[in-house]
């Protein structure tokens, strides 16, 4: 393992492993994730695809806050940060590296990823990727950087069942010191895009809401603030 670095990466608690909302669906993904941080998972390099909004920016900041609690250097960076000039140029110090959103990568960075990933593996750094598809449907220009990002395993990361989905958005409010009754949940369900990252923001907005009107969590109250 890397030696131990001074580090500033600073990931709100809310992302983290313990706050990810796990079912059937997704289980055996974040289990993976996990087990990879931990290093119990002999690989070196994983990848995650699925549609936006599942959690995979989630896991991936979970991962870094992990292994950064234990003194370790990471490094996380989207795919359209990884396109500026030299932002991939020593990444291989770190422990782990992180890039997300990998469909954003321009071809003009195609190249300097594929020296990164190789400079990672020689240095014996942990890669994990997240994506909007498989590599191979990227598009990308490289033919082998695609073979580099095939090279671990490759998780499909799905969105939460509804009963999983409905179990998730009560635990987000109560973790708020908020209740809703199955009527609120539902009719929110019905109303606003339905996954976990747009669902945490309009549970942000009812809180704060809540707070300053000192209101329960009501269909007409619901409505009044976020519309609907």
């Amino acid at each position: 393992m890397h030696p131990q670095l001074t580090l500033a990466f600073d990931a709100s608690p809310a992302t983290s492993f313990d706050t990810f909302h796990v079912d059937a669906s997704n289980e055996l993904v974040s289990q993976s994730v996990e087990a990879f941080v931990r290093g119990t998972l002999a690989e070196r390099q994983l990848l995650i695809w699925g549609e936006a909004g599942v959690g995979k920016s989630h896991l991936l900041t979970s991962a870094c806050q992990s292994v950064s609690e234990q003194g370790y250097l990471v490094a996380y960076l989207s795919g359209e940060l990884a396109n500026a000039v030299d932002a991939l140029v020593g990444l291989e110090q770190c422990e782990l590296v992180c890039i997300d959103d990998l469909q954003l990568l321009d071809r003009s960075a195609e190249e300097s990823l594929f020296n990164c990933i190789n400079r990672c593996r020689g240095a014996d750094t942990r890669l994990l990727f997240a994506a909007d598809r498989q590599p191979d449907e990227l598009g990308l220009q490289l033919r082998d950087l695609t073979t580099r990002l095939t090279w671990g395993p490759r998780f499909q990361l799905n969105a939460l069942g509804e009963d999983a989905l409905i179990k998730a958005l009560r635990k987000e409010i109560q973790s708020r010191s908020l209740e809703a009754s199955d009527e609120v949940l539902n009719y929110v369900l019905r109303r606003f895009p339905r996954h976990m990252p747009a669902l945490k923001r309009l549970v942000d907005r009812l809180d704060s809401a809540s707070m300053s009107e000192q209101r329960r969590l009501t269909i007409p109250f619901v409505r009044s603030v976020c519309g609907g």
